[in-house]
């Protein structure tokens, strides 16, 4: 074998165990699509060779936190650099330690992607919890936190084709180690992304059933002593204790509840218990409760969401904390009552706003109305005017029209001059008062150039004789004729 491959795996599953010490993992080793690598293991070739998984170790390299109590620990890579054997042969070493082993061959799993049915390579595993706490703790705290857990899958193999950029991996390969790989950015440490998209954590199932199984065993076994999950610390023996806040569990829980719970803690007026659920995950609440004689009570409604911190302090910095912590109490009451009283302003202002919002629509309505009332009557005036001008039009034609005629001016009526004067003669502009003038010049020329008619014709005659011209009777008859 003279080329090794490194594949991003995940951790897929944690299942059942009686046995405290371990948990039972399952991972998805890879699926058969092209890597980040650019290499392809088909389906085929891999599970030709899926049995070299077996008893090959998950190995991790822990970097501790930098103060107790804190998130501050973190995972590295495979950690591998060059060195030396026994014999002085250059060579390559790790810096990680071996925490559990693959307890079966890789096998075929389908899981869903993206809403998508996949087939994957999968394989079983033991991690030994017990002897390495802190890296199982940490594994726990990233899947609470809903962080996906990666890990990277090392393969040995000599026969390979290239096609359009990609190797594609032929039988025989041998899978070797198995690293563990750092989640998530904490610390100043990277997160180790995974070659292949589908390696991601998709549960930790076995959460449920470890807690459950050790409750159980718990509940069931009632030895005196210090344990690794309880604390002896009231005058009631450690079990009693227990055994008498589970009975009042079981009373108050529902049946999954119960079996999704253990208590972590006692103390003297409260315990600590650790919950299970598949949407929330791993929850801790603390409970009250109560002694009387050998009766205990719990307080159901005491129960409050709580996370662990372990720290060594003074008691100063306690007196210290407690002042804060009292004038972060007096801090959030005056809070809470600026909070009601801007509640109370933000609700007024509501109702005004909406008072306000129907005012506006009524005057918006009313508004419209008036202008389509406005647009209506505004024809019927446009409609009117016309009329009257009309009519008065019709009127001084009438009226100059006689007075044309009586200057025998009919011709000089119907001109277009005149007309058009008659018209601007309506207007109470000097333009009209102008054309009214103008009409009444040519009524006063045509009235002084126009000829004197004569009535009938005479015959003159010059009589020689003068005399006898007069009548010589005086009376009216004689002179004037009867």
């Amino acid at each position: 074998m003279d080329k090794k491959s490194f594949f991003k795996l995940q951790l897929n599953q944690l299942e059942q165990t009686d046995d405290p010490t371990v948990l039972r993992a399952t991972f998805i080793i890879h699926d058969f699509e092209k890597s980040w690598h650019e290499q392809i293991v088909s389906k085929e070739v891999s599970l030709e060779n899926a049995h070299t998984l077996l008893n090959k170790p998950i190995v991790a390299k822990y970097y501790p936190v930098s103060q107790f109590g804190t998130s501050t620990d973190a995972l590295g890579g495979h950690e591998m650099h060059l060195g030396y054997d026994r014999f002085g042969e250059e060579t390559v070493k790790t810096d990680t330690v071996p925490i559990g082993v693959f307890t079966t061959g890789g096998y075929l799993l389908t899981v869903n992607e993206n809403g998508e049915e996949k087939e994957v390579l999968a394989a079983d595993a033991t991690l030994w919890r017990l002897r390495f706490k802190d890296i199982c703790d940490l594994l726990l705290e990233w899947y609470s936190q809903g962080v996906e857990i990666y890990s990277s899958v090392e393969f040995l193999y000599s026969n390979y084709s290239f096609k359009d950029g990609i190797e594609y991996i032929e039988s025989p390969i041998f899978y070797d180690g198995h690293a563990l790989l750092n989640s998530e950015e904490r610390n100043g440490h990277k997160i180790v992304a995974p070659a292949y998209d589908s390696s991601k954590l998709l549960s930790f199932n076995d959460l449920k059933q470890f807690n459950r199984l050790v409750a159980q065993a718990i509940k069931q076994e009632h030895k005196e002593g210090e344990s690794m999950f309880f604390k002896k610390v009231c005058e009631m023996s450690h079990d009693d204790i227990r055994s008498k806040l589970y009975n009042q569990l079981s009373i108050q829980m529902t049946e999954q509840e119960y079996n999704s719970s253990y208590i972590v803690n006692v103390y003297d007026t409260s315990f600590i218990f650790e919950s299970w659920n598949e949407h929330d995950g791993v929850k801790h609440y603390k409970v009250d409760y109560g002694k009387n004689g050998d009766t205990l009570t719990v307080n159901m409604d005491s129960k409050t969401e709580v996370v662990e911190q372990k720290t060594w302090i003074t008691t100063t910095e306690v007196e210290q904390m407690q002042a804060q912590l009292n004038e972060a109490n007096k801090k959030a009451e005056q809070l809470a009552t600026e909070s009601q009283t801007l509640s109370t302003s933000l609700n007024q202002l509501t109702q005004d706003k909406g008072h306000l919002e129907k005012q506006f629509n009524e005057v918006s309505d009313k508004i419209i109305s008036l202008s389509s009332q406005n647009q209506e009557l505004q024809t019927y005036k446009e409609k009117y005017e016309a009329e009257q001008l009309e009519k008065s039009l019709n009127e001084k034609k009438a009226y100059y029209a006689e007075k044309f005629e009586a200057v025998n001016g009919k011709e000089k009526f119907d001109s277009d001059e005149v007309q058009n004067l008659i018209k601007l003669s309506l207007n109470s502009t000097p333009e009209g008062t102008d054309a009214a003038l103008q009409l009444n010049t040519m009524l006063v020329d045509m009235v002084i150039t126009a000829p004197k008619k004569q009535e009938g014709s005479f015959i003159r005659e010059y009589a020689s004789v003068t005399s006898n011209l007069l009548p010589k009777a005086d009376d009216f008859e004689s002179r004037y004729g009867a």
